[in-house]
């Protein structure tokens, strides 16, 4: 089982990394890899379905995850269509100051065995490169 996990404190506060996180719509906008999101089921602002299309060079793939949150506390992510047996991810904050502790952690496996070896070390690196994002939007829009 693939995962990826990783914790830090950020200068911002939780309602700036929350509402980053919960705004699939513009992860195109920073996200690597990602071209495409849709928001569909939409329950309330903190709960909805999101169809991604993430792409490297040739290779797209569409997914569509459950999105679950509660505010300002956790927002957690399970793929319920797509190339994946799972995709499951769960960012947590904690308020500290006028900081946040930020952890993320993200599981994943591919039902094809051939898309995993081809896929598996670029997706790592993608996770990666995830976080980071994040924490630039961040810094983009905050500092």
């Amino acid at each position: 089982m693939p995962n990826f996990v990783n914790s830090k404190v950020l200068p911002f506060s939780d309602k700036q990394l929350y509402n980053i996180i919960i705004n699939v719509e513009l992860y195109p906008d920073f996200l690597p890899w990602c071209k495409e999101s849709e928001i569909s089921n939409r329950i309330d602002e903190n709960n909805f379905d999101a169809k991604l299309t993430i792409g490297y060079k040739a290779l797209d793939e569409n997914y569509t995850s459950r999105v679950k949150g509660i505010y300002l506390k956790k927002i957690t992510s399970n793929a319920i269509s797509g190339p994946f047996k799972y995709l499951d991810s769960s960012w947590l904050f904690e308020k500290s100051g006028n900081s946040c502790m930020v952890r993320f952690k993200l599981s994943y496996e591919f039902k094809s065995f051939l898309l995993g070896k081809i896929m598996g070390s670029l997706f790592h690196k993608a996770s990666e490169k995830m976080f980071e994002a994040f924490e630039n939007r961040a810094k983009s829009l905050y500092n």
